[in-house]
Order: C-alpha cells, then sequence, then structure tokens
C-alpha cells in the first residue's frame, strides 16, 4: 500500500523536483520530499534503461538508479541526525510519487546529456544543504550524495557518447 504523502508535501513528482531544487536550506519537510524524490530516481533510471537495447548503456542507467536509493538511504539517515525521526526510503510499490503515470521519454543521447546537467545541479544543490545544517553527520551525508550526482552525470554523458556510436 502507497505511503501517504507527509502534510505540505508537494503532490506530484514533477512539483517535487521544482521544490527540491528551489530549496537552499531544506526543512524536514524538503527532506522527506528529497528521500522519495531520490527514491522515484532508481525507477525514473529502471524505466529509462528498458529504453535501449545497449547493454553498456543500460549498466550505466542501471548503476545510477542503484545509487539513487542509495541516496534516498542517506537523506533518510540525516533526517535521524538531524531530528531523530525515522523516514525510510518507500520501495517503488509504495512511492506516492510513482502512483500515477510519468512520462516516458524516448532516449536520446540530448535527452541523456539534458539529465545529465540536471545532475551536475544535485552536486551543487546538496553542497548548499551541507553548508546549511549544523549537523555534521547530516553534512556529510549530503556532501557523499553531491559527490555521486556528478558521477551519475558523468555516466549519462558516457551513455549519450555511446548511443552517438
Amino acid at each position: 500500500m502507497p505511503m501517504t504523502l507527509p502534510e505540505g508535501a508537494p503532490a506530484t513528482l514533477g512539483e517535487a523536483f521544482a521544490r527540491i531544487n528551489a530549496c537552499t536550506a531544506p526543512s524536514i519537510l524538503d527532506l522527506k520530499v528529497m528521500v522519495l524524490v531520490e527514491a522515484a530516481g532508481q525507477t525514473l533510471y529502471d524505466v529509462s534503461a528498458e529504453g535501449t537495447d545497449h547493454p553498456e548503456v543500460k549498466r550505466l542507467l542501471i548503476e545510477n538508479g542503484v545509487e539513487e536509493m542509495k541516496h534516498a538511504q542517506r537523506v533518510s539517515a540525516a533526517i535521524k541526525a538531524i531530528s531523530g525521526e525515522d523516514f525510510a526510503p518507500p520501495s517503488r510499490a509504495d512511492n506516492p510519487y510513482l502512483q500515477a503515470d510519468f512520462p516516458r521519454a524516448k532516449l536520446t543521447p540530448e535527452g541523456l546529456r539534458g539529465t545529465a546537467q540536471a545532475e551536475f545541479g544535485g552536486d551543487a544543490l546538496y553542497g548548499k544543504w551541507a553548508d546549511s545544517t549544523d549537523n555534521a553527520e547530516a553534512a556529510a551525508l549530503f556532501r557523499l550524495n553531491g559527490k555521486e550526482e556528478t558521477e551519475h552525470g558523468d555516466r549519462l554523458m558516457q551513455a549519450a557518447a555511446l548511443l552517438e556510436g
């Protein structure tokens, strides 16, 4: 059964992305939204991987997806470190942001490069979040996620080049 969105959370995945991308000093609610967004990221990458027959591109996308769930787990740990509250990442079936149908675009080099830019922006976002918290454990978790966001972008750039063959 899908989990209930936290009170005050955006209603859709698109709105959640917009909220997160505008946030420089996250509240606990913002962090909960990020847990849901990062957990949804695994599914989004898995669905993207289904859109190609290229084995290396598929591997790169799936690897990014696995790390998205790790990011969700780290943000969950940051919530615990900051507030003492447990907020576990949901599975695909339980994520409220994955209950509605979401757009599936054709996998193209241009699309992968665009997604790479968003991932590179995630590094800066997590850096701002790390700088905004007084909790050293949470800051370290945010910085690790940020470093991996850059690695996601690098993988996407590699995947785009592979598709161009």
